[in-house]
């Protein structure tokens, strides 16, 4: 689980960098909501990754508290969709937590460690085995809703 909100931290850095000094790219708007057994998933983000490569560029967005989204690519408008193309969707939230173990830093500072686990199930965040989808169509307002479910046992 910490390699998910890794992920989610290295996509964040990536995207303030990388649109410094940058023409932003043509999109079409996407947006849609995300659900986890019926209830909205509020403050979780939200990846569109190209099934082709070269068709479609990477996106990303973050819930609101209705579950809502708006994507945006590195390199477009913000909340202003990606290029068209089809999509494998991921869908993660992680919690972070203290574990009540105690460290120090070199001048002395104690702080507490933290660890973090993810809330959904972890098929929503693999490329492998996601069975979300999208295909953004150009000239269209692209909206695609997500219902989440546990995973059959």
């Amino acid at each position: 689980m910490k390699k998910i909100f890794f992920i989610g931290i290295f996509v964040l850095v990536v995207s303030v960098f990388s649109g410094c000094g940058r023409t932003p790219i043509k999109t079409d708007y996407v947006e849609g909501v995300v659900t986890y057994n019926g209830s909205p998933v509020p403050d979780a983000t939200i990846c569109f990754s190209p099934i082709e490569k070269g068709q479609g560029a990477p996106a990303y967005g973050i819930t609101d508290q209705q579950g809502k989204y708006k994507i945006q690519t590195f390199l477009g408008t913000p909340n202003r969709g990606t290029t068209p193309g089809e999509y494998i969707v991921l869908v993660t939230k992680v919690e972070t937590y203290g574990t009540g173990k105690k460290a120090k830093l070199e001048d002395g500072t104690e702080y507490e460690i933290t660890d973090s686990r993810g809330l959904l199930p972890p098929v929503y965040s693999s490329t492998r085995f996601s069975p979300l989808r999208a295909n953004v169509i150009a000239g269209e307002q692209n909206k695609f809703d997500f219902e989440l479910h546990d995973a059959e046992k």
